[in-house]
């Protein structure tokens, strides 16, 4: 009898905060046995949120995410905050260097129940893949959002949260209103409400 070789697996990467996306994901092989696709919040709405995708298989191509609907269909179900407040957060999701300069952060308002300003730095590791981007926006609090999560599935996630000045937090216009929303990996995802 043949022993079975790793599995294919996908983790796709899309965060979004305010009116900003950004997407990373990650193919490969797992020892992990077949499963359907998964999708949850690691952390719930309001303000910035992380929900996970994942899905192990073993037919060819079967890891071939082609559409964010799984995303679309949870944040659906989930209920929204409508009342927002005058205090507003910069936002982004993306390189430090790239997305992510002082000119292309944005300012929105925050939710009532989110009016902490959050910034952080995440770092994804799967097998000899990795990649680093700034997540900033509206939060519960400014502690670490996945500081119950060192492992999503395969995937090594470090947080290391950021300082932020003052001036950046206090005074701020909000530049947009509407709801946003976005994705973190394992497939993750990252929403503003």
């Amino acid at each position: 009898m043949e022993t079975p070789g790793p599995e294919p697996r996908a983790a796709e990467h899309l965060s979004t905060a305010g009116s900003r996306r950004g997407v990373v994901g990650f193919k490969g092989c797992s020892p992990a046995s077949s499963y359907p696709q998964q999708v949850s919040y690691l952390v719930s709405p309001p303000g910035l949120s992380v929900a996970s995708y994942s899905r192990v298989c073993r037919s060819y191509l079967c890891n071939n995410l082609t559409s964010l609907d799984p995303f679309v269909k949870l944040k659906a179900n989930t209920p929204r905050s409508t009342a927002f407040s005058s205090h507003g957060c910069p936002t982004c999701v993306g390189e430090h260097s790239k997305d992510c300069l002082p000119s292309f952060v944005t300012t929105d308002s925050c939710p009532y129940d989110a009016s902490q300003c959050y910034s952080s730095t995440l770092k994804f590791q799967a097998g000899l893949l990795n990649t680093t981007f700034l997540l900033m926006g509206c939060a519960r609090g400014h502690h670490k959002l996945l500081a119950d999560f060192h492992h999503i599935g395969s995937i090594r996630v470090t947080e290391v949260l950021n300082v932020l000045e003052k001036a950046q937090i206090a005074g701020v216009e909000p530049s947009s209103r509407g709801p946003a929303w976005g994705i973190l990996s394992g497939l993750l995802l990252a929403f503003r409400d």
